[in-house]
């Protein structure tokens, strides 16, 4: 196979690598930037039949079935290179005379893709090691607190509002924290604010702060706020279906703008700070009631996580009781194992009051029993007698003395009822709400058994 010099010249001033090849898979030519960039000389491979310098070579392909390749990439043994190349045949009065390839040397960027792939590794490795460490506390084996983890680990960088569903005890602080120590806030403040315990008349005092003598009693200087105090970071309004329709209005504007006035200001103050909001209310259901403002609920509602209650993740129930006890028994002097069939009784049991529940049982348990084992009979009375389907016995002795009237009788129901509920709830708002009694009544029969 013959070339025209002007061909040859044209070759030659490509700075790309190009190899031809006869039909027979001979090498007829390479050009300067072959020899230049692949350190191989002219005398080395012309006059070679390509089978013996490279058996696989996609050229050969072409050469075979005539048919183009087009940003070819592969690997070539005889160079150790990583190429890309456009496989073009020859054709003189449509027979195949040859094959020529323009090809591109990519090991470079090849390895530079290598060492991105594996940085990238690295990192989703590190993200997995640093939400390792901010979501260990809610580890789970139960599908449903596994979707919500998941969830939470998606959003955590973020700064979308999020507004954490679950009953009392649930966690949902444990979520709020976590969601903070996995954004890019995790170095600034993590605020909770419980929002049932701030009276409406000190609610702008204590979120938006105050100046100096701006109302009796304020301190010189002035104070600034729970906002102020969390700018830059993460703030969460724990039980914010307990605010009452006029604080909600206050809050609202400070969400949707991000600025609010200290309480004797005239200047506007500008907090940057991302909003996770909890509640154990249906807030839906509240703005259907018209307890909480439509408009409040669609601007927190942006991200809504629900958190199952302890009853409906049993599986968890060992992990749970283990990271409790590592932390309550050191307090104790005391090295504790829970014994399988102690477990078995705690996993029968309902804990309506959820993890908070379980911290507290625990810790009695912890301070009442002797190392190395918590036993079935450590466990409290209610726990168990709930287990064996039986009514819990501080409960029901007054129904084996006949001696006790009725009225001393639902006296003691009442009683019972109340201190459960007490014991059970987040707060006093909480257990007023389960007992569906008024404010009023609950702390006149708190007050007349002494409960509180």
């Amino acid at each position: 196979m013959k070339l025209e010099h002007h061909y040859l010249t044209i070759l030659e001033s490509l700075h790309d690598p190009i190899i031809i090849i006869s039909k027979d898979y001979t090498i007829v030519y390479v050009n300067k930037a072959y020899e230049a960039q692949f350190n191989v000389p002219e005398a080395k491979v012309v006059g070679r039949n390509l089978i013996e310098i490279e058996p696989n070579s996609r050229i050969l392909d072409v050469a075979k079935d005539g048919a183009k390749r087009i940003n070819d990439f592969s690997y070539v043994e005889s160079l150790q290179k990583h190429v890309y190349a456009n496989i073009m045949p020859l054709r003189e009065e449509g027979e195949l005379i040859g094959v020529v390839t323009i090809m591109k040397d990519i090991s470079e960027t090849k390895h530079l893709q290598e060492e991105l792939a594996k940085y990238k590794k690295m990192s989703i490795e590190l993200q997995e090691q640093l939400e390792d460490k901010t979501f260990w506390k809610l580890k789970t084996d139960s599908p449903a607190m596994k979707k919500s983890v998941d969830l939470a680990k998606e959003i955590a960088p973020t700064d979308a509002t999020v507004v954490l569903y679950g009953e009392s005890g649930v966690g949902k602080e444990v979520f709020a924290q976590a969601i903070h120590e996995s954004s890019n806030r995790h170095n600034k403040p993590f605020v909770a604010i419980n929002m049932a315990s701030i009276p409406d008349s000190l609610f702008e005092s204590e979120l938006f702060g105050y100046e100096d003598g701006s109302f009796t009693g304020s301190r010189r200087g002035g104070k600034a706020g729970l906002l102020e105090a969390a700018n830059g970071g993460t703030i969460l309004l724990d039980e914010i279906g307990e605010l009452s329709l006029n604080n909600q209005t206050k809050l609202l504007r400070v969400i949707q703008e991000r600025q609010f006035m200290r309480v004797g200001s005239t200047k506007l103050t500008t907090i940057d700070l991302r909003i996770i909001c909890a509640t154990n209310r249906n807030l839906m259901e509240e703005v259907k009631a018209g307890r909480f403002r439509e408009d409040l609920f669609y601007r927190i509602n942006v991200l809504p996580i629900t958190i199952p209650p302890l009853r409906q993740r049993k599986e968890d129930l060992a992990y749970l009781a283990t990271i409790i006890l590592n932390d309550i028994a050191p307090r104790y002097h005391k090295h504790l194992t829970l014994e399988k069939e102690a477990l078995e009784k705690m996993k029968a049991y309902k804990w309506p009051g959820n993890v908070r529940e379980l911290y507290n049982v625990l810790e009695r348990v912890v301070a009442l029993s002797s190392p190395p084992y918590i036993t079935v009979d450590d466990l409290p009375d209610f726990v168990v007698a709930e287990e064996l389907g039986e009514p819990y016995e501080e409960q029901a002795t007054y129904i084996e003395d006949s001696d006790v009237n009725l009225k001393e009788a639902i006296e003691k129901v009442e009683r019972d009822l109340i201190q459960y509920a007490v014991k059970t709830s987040n707060n006093k708002t909480d257990a007023i709400r389960k007992l569906g009694i008024s404010r009023k009544t609950f702390y006149k029969k708190t007050k007349k058994y002494n409960i509180i």
